[in-house]
């Protein structure tokens, strides 16, 4: 008498293993950068940066993509310098 196993799946099949980490490194907005004009409205863009949580530092910004979950804030945009501009014939 003679046994035979067969294992079978899909030829597609993929089989994925996640490992748990704990996060090392998060996403962190910037400051706002300098107004585009000085008056008569302008704006103002931030950013994020990567910064290793642990050092207290900004880091390359592959550090954080190797999170899925640890999505990159987009940027943020406001007003500013809304006062006129003075006149130029005074």
């Amino acid at each position: 008498v003679s046994v035979q196993t067969r294992y079978t799946a899909a030829k597609d099949s993929v089989v994925q293993f996640f490992f748990y980490q704990p996060i090392s490194h998060q996403w962190r907005q910037t400051d706002f950068f300098p107004c585009t004009v000085t008056c008569g409205g302008g704006y103002q863009l931030n950013s994020a940066e990567c910064v290793d949580i642990r050092l207290k530092r900004v880091v390359p910004d592959h550090y954080c993509h190797y999170y899925p979950e640890n999505v990159k804030p987009k940027p943020k945009l406001k007003e500013c310098s809304m006062d006129p501009c003075p006149s130029r014939f005074a």
